[in-house]
């Protein structure tokens, strides 16, 4: 077990692939110890890629606008907020080297 232990502990805050008795579990590893090894499981969802239905998506100018009235916006003050929490948010979730406990 100090083996499989030694080397789990080198994967540390790295995407993985669990193979145990209740299956098949990819997450982040986030801490090992004596009683094993503490997972933060991937969310399952989406859209696969390899879908064969078609999207069906169309555009304004498509649909039968001609006369269409659009011009470009930008608001860089709005995504000022949301760049910083964006910034900050894997130390708030525990990612890369840290104290795990």
């Amino acid at each position: 077990m100090a083996n499989i232990r030694a080397l789990a502990m080198r994967h540390i805050g790295r995407p993985v692939v669990v193979h145990s008795v209740y299956g098949v579990h990819r997450g982040v590893l986030h801490h090992v110890d004596q009683n094993g090894m503490y997972l933060r499981l991937y969310q399952g969802g989406g859209r696969t890629v390899s879908a064969s239905e078609k999207l069906s998506v169309k555009t304004l100018d498509s649909v039968g606008g001609k006369n269409v009235d659009a011009e470009e916006v930008f608001w860089p003050l709005f995504f000022i907020p949301f760049a910083a929490a964006l910034a900050l948010s894997p130390w708030a979730w525990g990612w890369g080297w840290g104290p795990y406990w």
